[in-house]
Protein backbone atom coordinates (compact mmCIF):
# COMPACT_ATOMS: atom_id res chain seq x y z
CA UNK A 1 0.00 0.00 0.00
CA UNK A 2 1.16 3.27 -1.08
CA UNK A 3 0.74 6.07 1.70
CA UNK A 4 1.60 9.57 2.72
CA UNK A 5 2.80 9.45 6.85
CA UNK A 6 3.26 12.55 8.24
CA UNK A 7 5.08 12.00 12.10
CA UNK A 8 5.24 15.17 14.33
CA UNK A 9 7.50 15.14 16.47
CA UNK A 10 7.45 16.25 20.62
CA UNK A 11 11.07 16.75 20.48
CA UNK A 12 12.30 18.49 17.58
CA UNK A 13 16.11 16.78 17.56
CA UNK A 14 14.16 13.66 17.54
CA UNK A 15 13.05 14.50 14.42
CA UNK A 16 16.12 15.58 12.91
CA UNK A 17 17.65 12.13 14.19
CA UNK A 18 14.90 10.25 13.05
CA UNK A 19 15.10 12.12 9.24
CA UNK A 20 18.50 11.28 9.04
CA UNK A 21 18.06 7.79 9.96
CA UNK A 22 15.66 7.17 7.39
CA UNK A 23 17.65 9.22 4.57
CA UNK A 24 20.44 6.62 5.12
CA UNK A 25 18.31 3.82 5.30
CA UNK A 26 14.97 4.64 3.12
CA UNK A 27 14.00 0.81 3.52
CA UNK A 28 13.48 -1.30 6.23
CA UNK A 29 11.34 -4.86 6.78
CA UNK A 30 7.92 -4.24 4.88
CA UNK A 31 8.42 -0.95 3.69
CA UNK A 32 10.32 1.96 1.38
CA UNK A 33 10.20 5.13 1.42
CA UNK A 34 10.19 6.90 -2.02
CA UNK A 35 10.46 10.99 -1.03
CA UNK A 36 10.24 12.35 2.24
CA UNK A 37 10.50 16.40 3.96
CA UNK A 38 11.23 17.24 7.26
CA UNK A 39 8.85 20.58 8.19
CA UNK A 40 9.08 23.08 10.76
CA UNK A 41 5.88 25.45 11.40
CA UNK A 42 7.80 28.73 12.04
CA UNK A 43 5.13 31.47 12.45
CA UNK A 44 2.78 31.94 9.89
CA UNK A 45 4.23 29.63 7.55
CA UNK A 46 4.96 25.71 7.30
CA UNK A 47 8.99 25.79 5.62
CA UNK A 48 10.93 22.74 4.20
CA UNK A 49 14.09 22.16 7.21
CA UNK A 50 15.46 19.58 4.99
CA UNK A 51 14.03 16.77 2.40
CA UNK A 52 15.11 13.73 0.15
CA UNK A 53 13.73 11.91 -3.32
CA UNK A 54 15.06 8.42 -2.88
CA UNK A 55 14.40 7.61 -6.44
CA UNK A 56 16.93 9.86 -7.45
CA UNK A 57 14.38 11.75 -9.57
CA UNK A 58 15.77 14.96 -8.86
CA UNK A 59 18.77 16.72 -9.77
CA UNK A 60 20.42 16.62 -5.88
CA UNK A 61 18.71 14.82 -3.02
CA UNK A 62 18.09 17.82 -0.79
CA UNK A 63 14.83 18.92 -3.46
CA UNK A 64 11.75 17.67 -2.45
CA UNK A 65 9.98 15.01 -4.71
CA UNK A 66 6.78 15.47 -6.31
CA UNK A 67 3.84 14.67 -3.92
CA UNK A 68 5.81 15.88 -0.80
CA UNK A 69 6.88 18.80 -2.60
CA UNK A 70 3.30 19.66 -3.97
CA UNK A 71 1.88 19.31 -0.18
CA UNK A 72 4.27 21.95 1.24
CA UNK A 73 3.66 24.21 -1.65
CA UNK A 74 0.15 23.88 -0.34
CA UNK A 75 0.38 23.69 3.17
CA UNK A 76 2.95 26.68 3.30
CA UNK A 77 0.95 28.75 1.31
CA UNK A 78 -2.35 31.15 2.21
CA UNK A 79 -4.42 28.12 1.64
CA UNK A 80 -2.39 26.12 4.71
CA UNK A 81 -3.00 28.57 6.66
CA UNK A 82 -7.19 28.72 5.81
CA UNK A 83 -6.78 24.93 6.31
CA UNK A 84 -5.32 25.01 9.53
CA UNK A 85 -7.76 27.26 10.88
CA UNK A 86 -11.20 25.33 9.43
CA UNK A 87 -9.50 21.52 10.99
CA UNK A 88 -8.62 22.90 13.67
CA UNK A 89 -12.05 24.40 14.70
CA UNK A 90 -13.42 21.32 13.98
CA UNK A 91 -10.59 19.11 15.70
CA UNK A 92 -10.91 21.18 18.89
CA UNK A 93 -14.87 21.56 18.97
CA UNK A 94 -17.03 19.16 21.06
CA UNK A 95 -17.12 16.60 18.62
CA UNK A 96 -15.13 13.58 19.08
CA UNK A 97 -11.68 14.00 17.98
CA UNK A 98 -10.98 10.58 16.69
CA UNK A 99 -14.15 11.14 14.48
CA UNK A 100 -12.94 14.71 13.28
CA UNK A 101 -9.63 13.89 12.30
CA UNK A 102 -10.87 10.76 10.16
CA UNK A 103 -13.06 13.16 8.11
CA UNK A 104 -10.92 15.45 7.75
CA UNK A 105 -8.33 15.72 4.82
CA UNK A 106 -4.46 15.22 4.91
CA UNK A 107 -3.90 18.64 4.46
CA UNK A 108 -6.58 20.09 7.14
CA UNK A 109 -5.12 17.25 9.60
CA UNK A 110 -1.34 18.33 8.75
CA UNK A 111 -2.17 22.12 8.88
CA UNK A 112 -4.18 22.16 12.04
CA UNK A 113 -2.03 19.72 14.31
CA UNK A 114 1.45 21.09 13.24
CA UNK A 115 1.75 23.85 15.78
CA UNK A 116 4.10 26.59 16.43
CA UNK A 117 7.50 25.29 15.84
CA UNK A 118 7.12 21.82 16.01
CA UNK A 119 8.70 19.77 13.36
CA UNK A 120 7.01 16.80 10.99
CA UNK A 121 8.38 14.00 8.82
CA UNK A 122 5.96 13.38 6.10
CA UNK A 123 6.97 10.68 3.72
CA UNK A 124 6.11 8.82 0.95
CA UNK A 125 5.59 5.39 1.77
CA UNK A 126 4.97 2.09 0.04
CA UNK A 127 4.74 -0.55 2.98
CA UNK A 128 2.70 -3.48 4.80
CA UNK A 129 0.34 -1.05 7.00
CA UNK A 130 1.62 -0.03 9.60
CA UNK A 131 5.73 -1.24 9.45
CA UNK A 132 6.44 2.18 8.55
CA UNK A 133 5.89 3.09 12.06
CA UNK A 134 9.16 1.53 13.09
CA UNK A 135 11.28 4.07 11.86
CA UNK A 136 9.75 6.06 14.95
CA UNK A 137 10.16 3.37 17.28
CA UNK A 138 11.54 5.51 20.85
CA UNK A 139 10.83 8.78 19.55
CA UNK A 140 7.44 11.10 20.93
CA UNK A 141 5.73 11.44 17.74
CA UNK A 142 1.97 11.53 16.36
CA UNK A 143 1.93 9.56 13.38
CA UNK A 144 -1.12 9.70 10.84
CA UNK A 145 -1.56 8.05 7.25
CA UNK A 146 -3.40 8.93 4.30
CA UNK A 147 -3.22 6.52 1.18
CA UNK A 148 -1.36 8.55 -1.41
CA UNK A 149 -3.79 8.19 -4.19
CA UNK A 150 -6.34 10.09 -1.83
CA UNK A 151 -3.38 12.50 -0.83
CA UNK A 152 -2.74 13.27 -5.10
CA UNK A 153 -6.24 14.11 -5.30
CA UNK A 154 -6.59 16.63 -2.47
CA UNK A 155 -3.71 18.44 -3.74
CA UNK A 156 -5.42 18.69 -7.65
CA UNK A 157 -8.63 19.92 -5.55
CA UNK A 158 -6.34 22.51 -3.56
CA UNK A 159 -4.79 23.51 -6.62
CA UNK A 160 -7.55 24.22 -8.36
CA UNK A 161 -8.85 25.96 -4.99
CA UNK A 162 -5.80 27.91 -4.61
CA UNK A 163 -5.60 29.17 -8.42
CA UNK A 164 -9.42 30.25 -7.72
CA UNK A 165 -8.54 32.17 -4.54
CA UNK A 166 -5.89 33.57 -6.28
CA UNK A 167 -7.54 34.85 -9.53
CA UNK A 168 -10.79 36.57 -7.31
CA UNK A 169 -8.04 38.10 -5.26
CA UNK A 170 -6.18 39.82 -8.64
CA UNK A 171 -9.77 40.56 -9.71
CA UNK A 172 -10.32 42.24 -5.69
CA UNK A 173 -7.11 44.25 -6.10
CA UNK A 174 -8.28 45.39 -10.28
CA UNK A 175 -11.77 46.33 -9.04
CA UNK A 176 -10.14 48.23 -6.04
CA UNK A 177 -7.61 49.83 -7.69
CA UNK A 178 -10.32 50.74 -11.04
CA UNK A 179 -12.51 52.50 -7.51
CA UNK A 180 -9.09 54.06 -6.14
CA UNK A 181 -8.54 55.65 -9.95
CA UNK A 182 -12.24 56.63 -9.89
CA UNK A 183 -11.96 58.31 -6.68
CA UNK A 184 -8.77 60.16 -7.43
CA UNK A 185 -10.06 61.39 -10.43
CA UNK A 186 -13.16 62.41 -9.18
CA UNK A 187 -10.26 64.49 -6.54
CA UNK A 188 -8.49 65.90 -9.20
CA UNK A 189 -11.80 67.29 -11.15
CA UNK A 190 -13.09 68.80 -7.85
CA UNK A 191 -9.72 70.07 -7.82
CA UNK A 192 -10.08 71.56 -11.11
CA UNK A 193 -13.47 72.68 -10.70
CA UNK A 194 -13.08 74.47 -7.37
CA UNK A 195 -10.17 76.51 -9.52
CA UNK A 196 -12.78 77.65 -11.97
CA UNK A 197 -15.31 77.89 -9.29
CA UNK A 198 -12.99 80.34 -7.61
CA UNK A 199 -12.55 82.32 -10.62
CA UNK A 200 -15.82 82.56 -11.08
CA UNK A 201 -17.00 83.68 -7.06
CA UNK A 202 -13.31 86.07 -7.49
CA UNK A 203 -15.50 87.87 -10.57
CA UNK A 204 -18.72 87.75 -9.47
CA UNK A 205 -17.32 89.47 -5.92
CA UNK A 206 -15.79 92.21 -8.89
CA UNK A 207 -19.13 92.42 -10.73
CA UNK A 208 -20.84 93.56 -7.19
CA UNK A 209 -17.95 95.71 -6.28
CA UNK A 210 -18.39 97.70 -9.81
CA UNK A 211 -22.18 97.41 -9.50
CA UNK A 212 -22.26 99.37 -5.92
CA UNK A 213 -19.58 101.74 -6.99
CA UNK A 214 -21.88 102.63 -10.13
CA UNK A 215 -24.86 103.02 -7.62
CA UNK A 216 -23.29 105.26 -5.37
CA UNK A 217 -22.01 106.88 -8.55
CA UNK A 218 -25.12 107.47 -9.68
CA UNK A 219 -27.15 108.73 -6.54
CA UNK A 220 -24.49 111.14 -6.19
CA UNK A 221 -24.73 112.44 -9.99
CA UNK A 222 -28.17 112.94 -9.48
CA UNK A 223 -28.00 114.47 -5.99
CA UNK A 224 -25.51 117.19 -7.02
CA UNK A 225 -27.58 117.45 -10.35
CA UNK A 226 -30.90 118.17 -8.17
CA UNK A 227 -28.35 120.41 -6.07
CA UNK A 228 -27.38 122.27 -9.14
CA UNK A 229 -30.93 122.47 -10.35
CA UNK A 230 -32.23 123.98 -7.45
CA UNK A 231 -29.79 126.27 -6.83
CA UNK A 232 -30.28 127.71 -10.48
Amino acid sequence: MENVVTAIFDVESEAYKAFTEIRNKPFGAGYTVAEASLLKHEGDSIVVADAFDAAGITSDDTATGMIVGSLIGILGGPLGVLLGASAGALIGSAFDSDDAIDSASMLEVTAAKLYENEVAIVALVQEDEPAFDAAFEGYKTTVMRHYATDVLGEVDRARESQAEMENQLRQQLRAERKEERAEKREERKDKIQGKFDGIKAKREERKAEFDEGMEIANAQFTTSTKEMLGTE
